[in-house]
């Protein structure tokens, strides 16, 4: 008689995610899982870059709360991720400064930049956790064609409320008279 051995995964907590040190290698958390986060293409850090640097003086010059890249975002929900852009606003800042990022938090946006190991992931996955923990904006962002997708959370699910293609000029509804042409951004030339 032949005896089948079964590999259990072992069950993890947000806890235990939050305890993890400092990568390589990194991981977000799902479903009691550690999901492996393999480290982004040049491109897609070029494109992280080139928002950063549109959103963060904007930010900070009107005083609206705080932008930062690839920190651990432990949700209400049980969920954790590290999202290539988070955004808090000022109302917000004192329990996530308080919590030293080790508490549940929700951010006012969360910016996915898609690699093609992570599009189910952002576009499905992240999505629908991102929903459900009332994350309020959403963008998604493809470094390939230059686009930019921004949701809005809706008690149904995301409306997606502006789509940009490459060459156009995104004026993010969250964040009044900010424009982002990412193409001029990352210095390719319009055709």
């Amino acid at each position: 008689m032949a005896v089948a051995k079964v590999r259990l995964e072992p069950e993890y907590t947000l806890e235990d995610w939050l305890a993890l040190p400092e990568g390589p290698p990194y991981y977000e958390f799902e479903d009691g899982k550690l999901m492996p986060s393999p480290r982004p293409t040049p491109r897609h850090q070029e494109i992280e870059a080139a928002l950063i640097a549109a959103l963060h003086p904007f930010v900070q010059s009107h005083r609206l709360g705080k932008v930062w890249p690839e920190i651990d975002v432990p949700l209400p929900t049980g969920y954790g991720y590290a999202p290539d852009i988070v955004y808090l606003n000022q109302a917000h800042l004192d329990a996530y400064e308080a919590a030293d990022g080790q508490g549940p938090v929700v951010p006012d946006l969360v910016v996915e930049v898609l690699s093609p190991s992570t599009v189910a992931r952002d576009r499905v996955v992240k999505f629908r956790n991102y929903h459900r923990a009332r994350v309020p904006w959403y963008w998604i962002v493809d470094p390939e064609a230059l686009s930019i997708e921004e949701y809005r959370w809706e008690p149904e699910g995301y409306l997606r409320v502006a789509s940009l293609a490459q060459g156009e000029v995104f004026q993010p509804i969250l964040f009044p008279g900010l424009e982002i042409d990412l193409q001029a951004l990352v210095g390719e030339s319009k055709a």
